[in-house]
C-alpha cells in the first residue's frame, strides 16, 4: 500500500478502476479487435466487486469455498482479464498483449481451464445467469448435506451481466428457478447502458427489467451512477444482506469518456489511437500501452488481502471439525476426477419394465450409494423415471435430490452446468424431441468436460400417438455429433445397466437415450460391452451371410429379423451398437472383428441414415428414416414408414441375396 513519510494515505479507488479499464483498451488496440464499450463503462461494477465483496485466493483459483464470479456478458473478457490481472493471479502483462491471439491465457471470451481465475465458460448470451443459478442452488444444497453447526460452505455467486443476457429466454427460465427457491446467495449486478450492438436498446426491448424480476421473486436495486463506487458497494451490501436472490441495475455509459459513449459503435470494434489518447489524457494515466500504476496494483492487492487473508484457513479449520464421512464428501465434490463405483446392484425388475423404468432403477442404485449425484427433470419425472429417494429440493429442503425445473428444458441445461462446475455430478431429464432445447447448453458443458449426463426417453417414432411432434427423428444423429459427447442408446436391461456403469466409472459429457416401450432382454447382451460402444449380440452359425446392426429398441427388431430369416437360410450375425462414438473409438482390430470389411453390413435404425456412413458406404444398406412420423397405433406407424417385423424383413432378405 501507498505510504508518505510513514503514514497510510488513502487509497484512490477510482485510479485503479481508471488503470483496470485502460489495460482492457489496451488489450483490445493490440489485438485489433473486442468490446471497448463495455470495458469503459462497467469497470467500476467489476472493481467493486472484487475489491470489497468477492471471497477468493489468488494462488488458489479453485479454492472450493471462494466466491464465484459469473462473467455473463463473456464479450467484456478483456475486462475481466486485466482485472484479474490486477488482483494478483497468475497472468502476466505479456499473456495481456496476447488477448485474443492462438493458444493464449487471454482468448477471446473467458474459457474455463485456461485462465486463472477463471470459474466458467459463459459462450452465447444467457447462459453464464443461468449455470450461476446452478452454482448457488449447489452451496445451499451441500451445506444442507453436511451434519455441522456452523455453515461450512458460505460463498456467494456475482453475476455482471448485459441486456443481451437479459433478452435471452434461458436467463428468465432460470430466474424463475432461482426466485421460486429464494437462492440468496446469488447476486446479478446488470450493467444497464441502454445500448446493444445494432443501436439502441429502445429498438428491440423497452422491458421493466426491475418490475419482472420483482415479479419472480427477486429483491431489485437500482444503482443511477456505476461511477459511484459508494453507492455499488452499498447495493451489494443490501444485496448480501437479503433473503432472496438479487438483481442489481447498474445505470452506466456505455464506453465512458470516448469520443463514442453513449452509442453502439463503441461496443464491438476497437477504439481509434487518438481516442485511447484522449481517454488517458482525461484520466491522468501515462499514454503507453501496458502501462500500470505501481501504486494503484499495490492498493488493489493490498485491499483483496488484507479481506481475504483467513479464508482459505477459516475453511480447513471448519473441515477439520467435520465427521469422516463429511470430508470424503467434501473431497469427492472438490476433486476433478468424478466416479461412483457401486459394489453390487440388487435390482428389482419387473418383467414388463421398459427401458426408461430400468434407466430409473439403476440412477436410483447410484443416487443412494453417493451424494455426488444432484439432478431433476423438466416438468417430466413421472415420464422419464428418474425420480430418486431423497425428497425435493425446494427453498424449505435444500437437501432434497430432486429438482423440479419445470417446463424449462435450456434452463435445466445450463443449471446443470452450474451444479457441474460445483464438484456434481449433474443429470437432467426430458423426452428426445426436445432435446433441441438444452443444445446451447450441451455445447457449453462438452466444451468445458463437465460431469453432466442427459437423459432423454421416448426415442422414436414408436411413441405412437403423442405424432410427430413428440417424435424424434433428427435428434439422436444430433447427439451423436456434439464433440465430447458420449451418447448412448441401450437395447435392454442389461445395456442400461452398462450404459450407468460406463458412465459412472469415468464421468464426461453423456447422453443416455431410452425408449418408452418395453424390449425384451437378450441373452448375449453384455454389461461391461457396452463401454466398447458396439459388439456382437447374436453370433452367425455357419455360412455367414452378412450382419445387421442396430441400438436401442431396433436390436429386437434386428434379431427378430435374423431369427426369421436363418428359417429361409439365411445366417445372419447381429451387432448392437449402444454407442457409435464410443464404437469408432476402438481399435482397428476390434473393429474389424466385430464388423468385418468384407461382409455386408445392414443398418436399422429409426433415425436418419447419416451417421451410419462412417461405417455404411451404400445407402442401400441403410434402413433409415428420413421423414416426421405420424399420429396413430404404435404398429400402425410402425407400419407406414416400414419398420414393422413383416416389413424389415422383406427389405433385409432382399438385401442379402
Amino acid at each position: 500500500m501507498s505510504t508518505l513519510d510513514n503514514e497510510l494515505e488513502p487509497i484512490n479507488e477510482m485510479k485503479i478502476v481508471d488503470n483496470i479499464r485502460m489495460l482492457a483498451i489496451d488489450m483490445i488496440d493490440q489485438a485489433g479487435s473486442g468490446h471497448p464499450g463495455i470495458a469503459l463503462g462497467a469497470a467500476p461494477i467489476i472493481y467493486s466487486i472484487y475489491a470489497n465483496h468477492l471471497r477468493f485466493d489468488t494462488n488458489n483459483p479453485k479454492f472450493y469455498n471462494r466466491d464465484r464470479f459469473v462473467l455473463s456478458s463473456g464479450h467484456a473478457s478483456s475486462l475481466l482479464y486485466s482485472t484479474l490481472y490486477m488482483a494478483g493471479f497468475d497472468i502476466t502483462l505479456d499473456d495481456l498483449k496476447a488477448f485474443r491471439q492462438i493458444d493464449s491465457k487471454t482468448p477471446g471470451h473467458p474459457e474455463y481451464g485456461v485462465t486463472p481465475g477463471v470459474d466458467i465458460s459463459t459462450g452465447p448470451l444467457g447462459e453464464g445467469i443461468a449455470s450461476a443459478v446452478g452454482m448457488a442452488m449447489a452451496e445451499k444444497h451441500t451445506n444442507s448435506l453436511i451434519d455441522s453447526k456452523d455453515d461450512v460452505l458460505d460463498y456467494n455467486v456475482y453475476v455482471l451481466c448485459s441486456d443481451g443476457d437479459l433478452m435471452e429466454g434461458v436467463s428468465y427460465e432460470a430466474a424463475s428457478i432461482a426466485g421460486n427457491l429464494k437462492l440468496d446467495n446469488l447476486i446479478v449486478l446488470y450493467d444497464s447502458n441502454d445500448i446493444s450492438l445494432d443501436g439502441k436498446l429502445s429498438l428491440s426491448s423497452n422491458n421493466n427489467i426491475r418490475l419482472i424480476y420483482e415479479g419472480m421473486g427477486w429483491n431489485t436495486i437500482e444503482v443511477i451512477n456505476s461511477e459511484d463506487l459508494s453507492m455499488l458497494n452499498s447495493a451489494i451490501e443490501q444485496a448480501k444482506n437479503s433473503d432472496k436472490p438479487t438483481l442489481i441495475e447498474v445505470k452506466s455509459i456505455i464506453g465512458q469518456y470516448s469520443k463514442l459513449q453513449g452509442t453502439n459503435l463503441c461496443h464491438g470494434k476497437p477504439l481509434d489511437k487518438e481516442d485511447i489518447s484522449s481517454i488517458k489524457e482525461k484520466l491522468g494515466l501515462r499514454d503507453i500501452p501496458f502501462t500500470v500504476s505501481t501504486e494503484a496494483l499495490e492498493d488493489f492487492r493490498y485491499i483483496i488481502n488484507a479481506r481475504c487473508c483467513n479464508l482459505v484457513s477459516d475453511f480447513e479449520s471448519k473441515v477439520e471439525k467435520l465427521s469422516e464421512v463429511d470430508k470424503e464428501f467434501l473431497n469427492e465434490l472438490m476433486s476433478d476426477e468424478k466416479k461412483i463405483t457401486l459394489n453390487s446392484l440388487d435390482l428389482e425388475l419387473e418383467k414388463d419394465d421398459p427401458l426408461r423404468t430400468i434407466g430409473g432403477k439403476v440412477l436410483n442404485a447410484y443416487s443412494k450409494d453417493s451424494r455426488l449425484l444432484f439432478g431433476g427433470s423438466a416438468d417430466l419425472f413421472s415420464s422419464c423415471k428418474n425420480y430418486v429417494d431423497g425428497g425435493d429440493f425446494s427453498k424449505d429442503n435444500y437437501s432434497g435430490r430432486n429438482i423440479f425445473f419445470g417446463v424449462r428444458e435450456h434452463a435445466m441445461g445450463s443449471i446443470l452446468n452450474g451444479l457441474a462446475l460445483s464438484g456434481y455430478i449433474a443429470y437432467g431429464s426430458t423426452f428426445l424431441s426436445f432435446s433441441d432445447y438444452l443444445k446451447p447448453a450441451i455445447r457449453m458443458a462438452t466444451l468445458q468436460n463437465l460431469p453432466v449426463v442427459y437423459i432423454f426417453t421416448h426415442d422414436s417414432i414408436s411413441v405412437g400417438e403423442d405424432g410427430p411432434t413428440h417424435e424424434p427423428v433428427e435428434q439422436l444423429n444430433s447427439l451423436r455429433n456434439i464433440i465430447n459427447l458420449n451418447t448412448y442408446r441401450p437395447c435392454d436391461s442389461n445395456e442400461v445397466i452398462g450404459t450407468y456403469k460406463a458412465i459412472m466409472t469415468d464421468v464426461k459429457p453423456s447422453a443416455i437415450v431410452l425408449s418408452r416401450n418395453k424390449t425384451r432382454t437378450f441373452e448375449k447382451t453384455s454389461i461391461n460391452n457396452v463401454k466398447k460402444g458396439g459388439y456382437i449380440v447374436r453370433e452367425e452359425q455357419r455360412g455367414f451371410d452378412g450382419i445387421l446392426i442396430s441400438s436401442g429398441e431396433d436390436v429386437d427388431s434386428a434379431i427378430e429379423v435374423a431369427e426369421r430369416l436363418a428359417v429361409k437360410g439365411f445366417d445372419l450375425r447381429v451387432v448392437s451398437m449402444p454407442s457409435l462414438g464410443i464404437f469408432m473409438r476402438q481399435s482397428d482390430e476390434y473393429i474389424d472383428s466385430i464388423i468385418p470389411v468384407e461382409k455386408r453390413k445392414i443398418v436399422i435404425e429409426k433415425s436418419r441414415k447419416v451417421d451410419w456412413n462412417r461405417i455404411i458406404f451404400n445407402d442401400k444398406y441403410i434402413i433409415s428414416l428420413e421423414e416426421y412420423g405420424a399420429s396413430g397405433k404404435v404398429e400402425d406407424v410402425l407400419k407406414k414408414y416400414g419398420f414393422d417385423i413383416d416389413t424389415l424383413e422383406e427389405k433385409v432378405e432382399s438385401l442379402i441375396k
